[in-house]
């Protein structure tokens, strides 16, 4: 491989994981990596000391072999070692040392690890996100005031943790005195299991009851472990109280989640809910045109009209079916055409192929039709059995086969609102676990439909 393809690879790869290794930890891992050699199927870095590297292995070994498997368009195994430059005895030895001196502010404080990709200038707003963008706007210009707390909801991939450091970065724009804490609720765990084996649970409270705003990422991690969540509870309590903002990300709206104590999804459901649902067509497509502006590249439009089309599943998707594409292109030397695209994302295609996405009105004619109820009825306020459960199947039914977010889904169905539409949604799912002719009835529908 010539130096040129080399480099580009590395790019490449260090792109890919900037995405999901931030802040400090890319500066003191990621970045310094070098290639020094790629045989066969045998990839060999150079970039660090000793401590770095075997920190860098432990923690993202896998995420190397996935990145550069991606990059090279096969399996291949990446090993890392240190630079023969012996750093002086003034140089931080260890990592966490380095890490925290990445970290530090002139005032001595941590500065939240938000990822520099991750702004609202860089979101691509639509339909389906557009009410989110909006709250979560609202939020970062007035934390602790406008919607506290946001709890935003939404499928892998959509766009959660985006906005979560999207809320980051404009708050500390605006307020750059802020404490701005950005926590994944599995490091929030670790966090507390840590300091409560240390005995420094002052710590501990110090770092999350004192920030003006706290931002934490997958909250539903915290499932069955009932001293985390007494801990976030009182963590919840202490900043509300306090008047300091809170943003909570999570697969599933609060009444779906499992094994959360009552009292916590209560508080969640206590402020603004909004979902995101999965990108439209036309959002799909500036997605792509934003992250080809991103890259610097020029990507031809039929080409990217062709990924929007293919891949719907999600963002993260979308994007990495892109970069595979621009990786393609660089490596091959050749021009990107349909016929290529359909090659090279063969294994996206495929993986789509057996799902289509299908309209509210096609939904609403098919559950009436199976319910036999009339249409006027399931549009009206009929709150007769049959009508309301025909009704909350079209809407549980719209959740799951259309683009539509809960909000549009209402719309659809008779001007119903968003908590609405999510109420019946977590009715349908849940009563399809304990009744056997429900669940004959909505396949009846699907069946109908497809």
């Amino acid at each position: 491989m010539t130096d040129a393809r080399a480099t580009g690879v590395l790019k490449q790869v260090k792109e890919r994981l900037r995405e999901v290794i931030i802040g400090p930890k890319y500066d003191l891992l990621i970045e310094p990596l070098e290639i020094e050699s790629i045989t066969g199927n045998r990839v060999t870095l150079v970039g660090g000391g000793q401590k770095q590297v075997e920190w860098l292995q432990e923690e993202f070994g896998s995420r190397l072999n996935e990145a550069f498997s991606a990059a090279l368009g096969e399996l291949v195994e990446v090993v890392v070692k240190p630079s023969e430059v012996i750093p002086d005895q003034s140089s931080p030895l260890d990592p966490f040392t380095s890490l925290g001196a990445l970290a530090a502010t002139a005032r001595g404080q941590a500065r939240p690890l938000l990822n520099p990709r991750f702004t609202f200038e860089n979101f691509v707003v639509g339909p389906s996100n557009q009410f989110c963008y909006s709250a979560a706007k609202a939020v970062a210009e007035r934390p602790g005031f406008a919607y506290n707390p946001l709890f935003v909801y939404a499928d892998v991939g959509l766009g959660k943790t985006h906005i979560l450091h999207s809320i980051g970065h404009r708050t500390l724009e605006l307020h750059p005195e802020y404490r701005v804490i950005f926590v994944t609720s599995e490091k929030f765990t670790s966090d507390f299991i840590e300091k409560v084996r240390t005995g420094r649970m002052n710590e501990f409270h110090q770092r999350y009851r004192q920030c003006d705003l706290l931002l934490i990422d997958d909250i539903q991690f915290i499932a069955g472990k009932v001293e985390t969540q007494m801990e976030f509870f009182h963590t919840f309590m202490s900043l509300v109280d306090a008047g300091k903002q809170i943003v909570v990300t999570a697969d599933l709206p609060p009444q779906e989640l499992k094994n959360i104590e009552a009292r916590l999804l209560s508080r969640f459901g206590s402020g603004l809910l909004v979902d995101i649902g999965p990108p439209e067509a036309e959002t799909r497509l500036a997605i792509l045109q934003k992250k080809a502006e991103l890259e610097g590249r020029k990507v031809a439009p039929e080409i990217l009209a062709f990924v929007a089309e293919n891949v719907r599943s999600n963002i993260r998707e979308l994007e990495g079916a892109l970069i595979r594409l621009l990786a393609f292109s660089d490596f091959s030397g050749a021009k990107l055409t349909i016929e290529a695209a359909r090659r090279v994302l063969a294994d996206f295609v495929k993986g789509q192929s057996g799902y289509r996405y299908i309209s509210m009105e096609q939904i609403i004619d098919a559950v009436c039709e199976v319910f036999r109820v009339d249409h006027n009825l399931l549009m009206g306020r009929d709150r007769r059995k049959k009508v309301a459960d025909a009704r909350m199947i079209a809407m549980y039914l719209g959740r799951k086969r259309t683009n539509l977010t809960l909000a549009q889904i209402g719309e659809e169905v008779g001007g119903r609102d968003h908590s609405t539409v999510s109420h019946g949604v977590t009715k349908i799912a849940q009563a399809m676990d304990e009744d056997p002719y429900l669940q004959q009835m909505v396949q009846r529908v699907i069946r109908k439909l497809f």
